[in-house]
Order: C-alpha cells, then sequence, then structure tokens
C-alpha cells in the first residue's frame, strides 16, 4: 500500500530566519478575526509576511539570472515523478557532498531524467539551533556537475547549496544554468525507508518571482504483498 511521507519544513511565527538584515522574518497578521467580521458570521482572514527562502521552497533561473525564467515556468513534468535519494546521512558538520558521494550512494538505482534527494539529516538534527547556517554539510561543484551530467531534472537536499561564507555560489551557478530547479530545507528524509519514490513537489504559482514555497510530499510504493 502507497505510503505518504512529507518532506516539507512548513512555515510558523517565530523560526529561524538567515542572521542578515536584508532577510525577512515570516509573520502572520490578521486582516479579520471572528470578533472583527462586520457580517458577524466569525470569519478569519490573514495576511502571511511570507519570505520564500524561509521554508521549504524551490528556486529557478531568475534566482541568479537576471531578465531569465522565474519560478512559474517551471514544467509540472518536472515537478512530480520519480526521485533517487542519495543516504549521505553520515555527513558531519561542514563536510562537503560530492560527485563521487552521489555516484557511489545512486549508480546502482539512477536512470537519467530522475529528480535528485540529498540526505545528510542535517535539517533534522539542527534545525531551529542559532548556528544553523554556520556548520551544516554543503554541496560542491562536483555533485553540480554529477548532477548535470546525469541528466538531473530537479534538485533537493536537506543541508545547504553552498560552502557556508561563499559569496560566489558556484552550485547555484551551476545547477540553474543547466535549468535545473534546487529543491531547499526539505524535512524528513530520514523517515522513508525506500531508495526510489514518487515525488510531488509543488510551488505557489507566482508570475515573475525567483522563488516560491513548496509542498513537498514522497510516495513509497510499499510492498506488493
Amino acid at each position: 500500500m502507497p505510503r505518504l511521507v512529507d518532506l516539507t519544513q512548513g512555515f510558523y511565527e517565530g523560526m529561524l530566519s538567515y542572521p542578515a538584515e536584508w532577510f525577512p522574518k515570516f509573520s502572520v497578521d490578521r486582516q479579520m478575526t471572528p470578533e472583527t467580521d462586520p457580517y458577524g458570521t466569525k470569519r478569519t482572514f490573514s495576511n502571511l509576511h511570507l519570505f520564500p527562502h524561509n521554508g521549504t521552497h524551490i528556486e529557478y533561473r531568475l534566482h541568479f539570472y537576471p531578465g531569465s525564467e522565474g519560478i512559474n515556468a517551471v514544467p509540472l513534468e518536472t515537478l512530480i515523478g520519480r526521485a533517487c535519494v542519495a543516504d549521505l546521512s553520515y555527513k558531519k558538520d561542514l563536510e562537503p557532498v560530492t560527485g563521487e558521494d552521489l555516484e557511489e550512494a545512486l549508480r546502482p538505482v539512477w536512470t537519467p531524467g530522475d529528480r535528485l534527494l540529498i540526505r545528510t539529516d542535517y535539517l533534522h538534527r539542527n534545525w531551529g539551533k542559532p548556528d544553523y547556517w554556520d556548520r551544516p554539510p554543503y554541496l560542491t561543484v562536483s555533485a553540480a556537475s554529477w548532477a548535470i551530467e546525469n541528466n538531473a531534472i530537479l534538485v533537493g537536499f536537506d543541508c545547504l547549496t553552498e560552502r557556508p561564507g561563499d559569496p560566489k555560489s558556484p552550485v547555484h551557478h551551476a545547477l540553474l544554468a543547466a535549468n535545473i530547479p534546487i529543491l531547499e530545507y526539505l524535512a524528513n528524509l530520514h523517515e522513508l525507508t525506500e531508495q526510489v519514490v514518487q515525488l510531488y513537489a509543488l510551488p505557489i504559482k507566482v508570475d515573475g518571482v525567483e522563488a516560491a514555497p513548496a509542498r513537498v510530499v514522497a510516495v513509497e510504493q510499499g510492498s506488493e504483498d
């Protein structure tokens, strides 16, 4: 029987946010409450102050390439389909994820055109800690090259995209130049029991923006018995 696993790190007031002045925090305003409903029907309306890069989100080319395609240009067939999980949960703080790591973890199951999910369990172990962005495992250019050369059509992970402190963002540039959407801040990859899953990663459809929050679900097929 199919099993659903929610891979989404959701949004909530007081959630962790990158420690920079330009990085806004998530918040909620009540535009109408049951007490202020003019019709007396006790409705609630909320205004979300939502910066997509706070929680699970998908980024596309406009993030690093001005004038290029935004998140609404990602094809639906890219966002839904077969995904392979590279279990790199042995990775320690500040340990890089390399192309060699991906080759070793995925070669037995990988098919060109798959979606790549990289599991380190860093978010699972460290979400909410003030030094979250200071010591994560991170992707290397060789990992991005592996994804490109092996025709990954989407790359997602629960660590960070770049080495902390690297202002050049070479992994973002490589993947987005190859038209590969980047799925950041995945949660609950440790709950998966199968290496190959059906992935549903659907961002909010917004015109003219580089990224949007996404609800991400993996479906495991389970035993045929």
